[in-house]
């Protein structure tokens, strides 16, 4: 028998990734594929600076809503918890006061982190009490205006009541000024029933084309409803690329027989011990067998 070497010769026919340890001797050779990809992605985008709560811990609050058996000072604070525990980080100032019975500063306008904004949010009153100064908690409000730059949003709670005080602007006036003289725009979230009320609030939300009424039935309901005016959604689509390496083959030693022999030695197993393993490992491969003899013996 002639003796006889074999080599053999891999092709991948689909996509392998990952690396087989198939031995020292063997070796596994790989293509970088470039993989260009459209991808889309929702961007959340400002649309405010800052965030102004205006809060009423006024009597006008202590009343039970009828739908939710609450009163509508709890409610007010429970739906400002969630909205805070909701609101996307994008960079906002954030302040809150209370305007009724009095002004009081709960959160300090400063960048927003939910964490310390729940915690200051534990100075709120723990009842509703007293009467309502809307008019001089537009006023105050002015003071923090001054000091703020970019586009504010102003939620303010209100049934429209308001303390009539001599020299104060009616709490409809006062927005329209506020709103021509700073870049704000107000969120009047609104539990007014008296016709007066209900008047006065409207006046409020027509300080600029930007303001408008939140019933507060469905802020309570739904606190992220009140959210639309700081930010929306955009979908955006780039080019993502990417390198993917796949397996392309596996050179191996050739695999040699002794002259007039076919039986295989040890190195020569260990050899086709690692094709194996290599087909087992990626069993979409095969193998392509290529046989040579030499010119010693005749062809018989």
């Amino acid at each position: 028998m002639n003796r006889t070497s074999f080599g053999y010769a891999f092709g991948v026919v689909l996509l392998i990734f990952g690396l087989v340890l198939v031995g020292h001797t063997a070796e596994i050779t790989y293509q970088l594929d470039i993989v260009q990809d459209v991808v889309t992605k929702d961007v959340l985008v400002r649309t405010a600076e800052n965030v102004i709560v205006l809060m009423d811990a006024s009597k006008s609050m202590a009343f039970d809503n009828p739908k939710y058996k609450k009163q509508n000072y709890l409610l007010q604070k429970e739906a400002l918890a969630a909205g805070n525990s909701h609101l996307p980080d994008l960079g906002y100032n954030v302040g809150i006061y209370t305007y009724s019975p009095d002004w009081k500063e709960i959160h300090p306008v400063g960048k927003f982190d939910s964490i310390k904004v729940a915690e200051s949010m534990k100075q709120l009153p723990p009842k509703a009490a007293g009467n309502s100064y809307l008019a001089d908690g537009l006023d105050k409000l002015e003071n923090v205006l001054k000091n703020l730059t970019g586009r504010t949003v102003v939620y303010l709670f209100s049934d429209g009541g308001w303390e009539n005080a001599t020299g104060k602007k009616d709490p409809g006036d006062k927005a329209v000024e506020l709103a021509r003289k700073y870049n704000v725009s107000f969120m009047i979230v609104s539990y007014a029933e008296d016709p007066d009320g209900v008047k006065r609030v409207k006046d409020m939300s027509k300080a600029n084309v930007n303001s408008r009424i939140i019933p507060f039935d469905s802020y309570v309901t739904n606190p992220y409803y009140a959210l639309g005016p700081l930010y929306y959604t955009m979908s955006l689509k780039t080019d993502e690329i990417t390198a993917k390496r796949k397996i392309i083959g596996i050179k191996i030693n050739d695999i040699n027989f002794d002259y007039d022999k076919f039986e295989l030695k040890s190195k020569e197993e260990d050899e086709l011990n690692q094709v194996g393993q290599f087909l087992q490992a990626n069993p979409n491969n095969f193998v392509a067998v290529q046989g040579f003899c030499d010119n010693r013996e005749s062809a018989d």
